[in-house]
């Protein structure tokens, strides 16, 4: 079992829920900086955008922070060579494109060397992870996969039975940021997904707000923040002010374990 997939089941184990933060690698000089304040502010663990010239299921905010690494130079290499040395698991945020222009092996070798302890592929099709299912479980990096509202609940299953870390409910079947309130109803699929001896549910995807948060936490096991802290890094925020934005949301969440 990865340091990821250990550290959120003990913290289920204990009655909280998880927060996961995402921070765009080379996004900003003080990129790394993003990461640790995000740490300090509670999150559990942090995933990390590598950067990638068509983000699909991002939305705009996630896609400006992509275009902000890539026009600063960054690379897929550059980002892991840079990534701090911090308490939290960290997750590699990216597509497939830098999956198969490595090959999978390689891929995950260098999630490894890293120390990388998650690994999420957005656009990886289920029917086509075969062998980046693998080369996680021979790399010792936990494959996260991804589960939709509309996924049946079959496919559901063998998808939640397959992967490693947590299951990534999307919230939404929409890309990344803001959303309408009326798709909360959607967020019981994730429920289903729990299980006290499964992978723990996360539910991403338009977790905008510390309200949100507390709302979608009751259907999982916790929440993925991305498009609401990269707003704030976009906008010039510093460190201390995005571990001020994870500890709102870190409040929120821990009054929703108390439920």
């Amino acid at each position: 079992m990865t340091t990821l997939e250990s550290t959120l089941r003990n913290i289920r184990t204990n009655g909280t829920k998880c927060l996961i933060g995402y921070v765009m690698g080379g996004m900003r000089d003080d990129w790394t900086d993003l990461v640790r304040a995000a740490i300090d502010g509670g999150a559990d663990a942090v995933e990390i955008g590598l950067p990638f010239s068509d983000p699909m299921l991002d939305g705009a905010t996630i896609q400006r922070a992509s275009l902000a690494a890539l026009e600063r130079g960054t690379s897929f290499e550059q980002v892991l060579d840079d990534l701090p040395d911090v308490s939290a698991p960290l997750i590699a945020m990216t597509y497939s494109n830098h999956l198969v222009s490595r090959g999978a092996a390689k891929f995950m070798r260098s999630l490894t060397a890293a120390g990388v302890s998650g690994s999420i592929v957005a656009d990886l099709p289920f029917e086509e992870s075969t062998e980046y299912l693998s080369e996680a479980g021979a790399a010792g990096v936990s494959p996260v996969l991804m589960v939709a509202p509309s996924t049946p609940d079959e496919d559901a299953r063998q998808i939640a039975g397959a992967g490693g870390g947590f299951i990534y409910a999307m919230g939404a079947m929409a890309p990344t940021g803001r959303q309408d309130n009326s798709r909360e109803d959607r967020w019981e699929f994730a429920q289903r997904l729990r299980s006290d001896d499964g992978l723990p549910v996360m539910i991403g995807f338009g977790i905008d707000s510390p309200e949100r948060a507390f709302r979608a936490a009751q259907e999982s096991d916790g929440v993925v923040v991305a498009s609401a802290l990269m707003d704030c890094a976009l906008e010039g925020a510093s460190p201390t002010s995005l571990m001020k934005t994870v500890a709102a949301f870190r409040e929120r969440l821990d009054e929703a374990g108390q439920r």
